[in-house]
């Protein structure tokens, strides 16, 4: 998806993104922080942060947050969020990220199945490795195999809101794991007209295997793999994967 059509989306995007529960995401994050990280008051930067759901929810803990996010309109209905007013802000690609030190860094809600170049996303745990403190965690998630194959696969969705619709056509490569998606959102303006955009999303399958392999490289030990938000070993039917690293 490019940029642009994340910055059109951004005021839908955790109805599409969540189902509208966006309840247990900040708990469960928090959760693993305070278990695997050794700073009790650490500070996390969120790679990807998207909307803010869980950089606002941690902020509300006393922590102290930086939400990271190419979209310009992502950050905007992130900080609108921020009812700490003491998160930080910065728009940036997170390949690229060139932030300070810190004891958490997150990244959740299949962003890093959007960084599609493998040697982009080894380049993104490397700069994790080398800005993470010691004793520090990074936490991530990615979607399965099961989620790209089933779950999505060669299949037509919709979401239908009272302000928007979304069509969303799908496909998914089994051969190169790149699922291409082309998404029509129609929204409600004035006068009951509705104004079209269209869009495509592109997202990468890393197996778990993958992403332990690119930690590893980058000076980074497995501490835990996690299902489906919940502590137990992933499941095949399971839609996410959740990964706690450290340094």
């Amino acid at each position: 998806m490019e940029d642009s059509f994340y910055d059109i989306l951004a005021g839908h995007y955790d109805d599409l993104q969540l189902n509208g529960d966006t309840s247990l995401w900040g708990p469960y994050i928090h959760e693993l922080i305070s278990e695997f990280c050794s700073n009790d008051t650490p500070s996390v930067t969120d790679l990807g942060c998207g909307t803010g759901v869980i950089t606002n929810y941690l902020a509300s803990k006393g922590m102290k947050v930086t939400g990271v996010d190419l979209s310009p309109d992502m950050l905007a209905m992130a900080s609108s969020g921020d009812e700490t007013g003491t998160v930080s802000w910065i728009c940036a690609d997170i390949t690229e990220y060139e932030g300070p030190s810190c004891d958490c860094f997150i990244s959740t809600m299949d962003t890093v199945g959007h960084i599609t170049g493998e040697d982009s996303l080894a380049k993104m745990f490397s700069k994790v490795s080398e800005l993470l403190e010691p004793g520090g965690v990074f936490i991530m998630d990615t979607t399965t195999k099961h989620h790209f194959e089933v779950t999505l696969g060669d299949n037509v969705f919709y979401e239908d809101y009272d302000d928007f619709t979304l069509l969303w056509v799908n496909h998914y490569d089994k051969d190169n794991k790149i699922n291409h998606a082309e998404l029509t959102l129609f929204e409600l303006c004035e006068d009951d007209l509705y104004e079209r955009f269209d869009g495509e999303l592109t997202a990468r399958f890393y197996s778990s295997d993958e992403i332990e392999s690119i930690a590893e490289r980058a000076g980074l030990k497995k501490l835990a793999v996690y299902g489906e938000l919940n502590r137990e070993e992933p499941k095949d039917s399971d839609e996410r994967i959740f990964f706690v690293f450290g340094k």
